[in-house]
């Protein structure tokens, strides 16, 4: 067996992350990003997983309980089977992509207060009206219902530049060529203005130990606002 193989075969032993999805064990995650954004221990080779998704299923498992009636925007394959155990109506959606309904997140066409859990991970930094969608989510869920949301988050104040239309001009401010800003964490306030009370969670609270274990460390990724309409 040659010298390289071998090394592969030792780093793997060495089992230094986790996957909290498929329970995969390994020297470190694959690669994953654009060239803006590009992390070299990112990616579950099993299931797939990415940061935002480990982040979330940490720091919301113990907090989520069953019986929801659940949206799913721009379902993750990874995130359904979990959001399925925690529903008792699970329905999800996409503007673009194929999903079980075809749906605007700013005009969803839902009736009033019929959700309680809606998942919206990396969404909402690719709708123009982003405060559309917010009001659309408040309208939609029931009294003490809960909005997720993950976005990439670039520090402590979002960045909007309308003079950023061009692909390459998206690219260097937000990230990606398809992003309409590039959120802080000042998203908070943003939902609170739409009605919500909003709790940030982040991986930062978590055990270092368990950071690098799962991969969760990365500034952009680390959030989770939990939003919740008031009673």
């Amino acid at each position: 067996m040659n010298g390289p193989r071998l090394r592969r075969l030792a780093s793997l032993a060495r089992k230094e992350r986790r996957c909290p999805f498929c329970g995969w064990r390994g020297w470190r995650f694959e690669p994953f990003g654009n060239r803006v954004l590009r992390r070299a221990d990112a990616l579950c080779p099993l299931c797939g997983s990415l940061e935002r998704h480990r982040v979330a299923r940490l720091l919301l498992r113990d907090r989520l309980t069953g019986g929801q009636k659940v949206l799913h925007m721009a379902p993750e394959p990874l995130m359904i089977p979990w959001l399925v155990s925690l529903s008792c109506e699970y329905l999800n959606a996409d503007l673009l992509h194929p999903a079980m309904r075809r749906m605007d997140l700013t005009a969803t066409g839902l009736p009033d207060a019929s959700r309680t859990l809606i998942w919206c991970s990396h969404v909402l930094e690719h709708i123009p009206d982003d405060r559309a969608a917010l009001d659309e989510t408040f309208r939609v869920l029931a009294p003490g219902g809960t909005l997720v949301l993950q976005v990439p988050v670039g520090g402590e104040v979002t960045l909007e530049d309308p003079s950023a239309t061009t692909d390459e001009a998206r690219m260097e401010r937000f990230w990606q060529e398809d992003h309409m800003r590039l959120y802080g964490r000042d998203l908070a306030e943003r939902a609170q203005d739409a009605g919500f009370e909003c709790e940030v969670l982040t991986a930062s609270s978590l055990p270092a130990a368990d950071q690098r274990l799962y991969a969760i460390a990365h500034p952009a990724f680390r959030e989770v606002f939990v939003c919740t309409k008031p009673a």
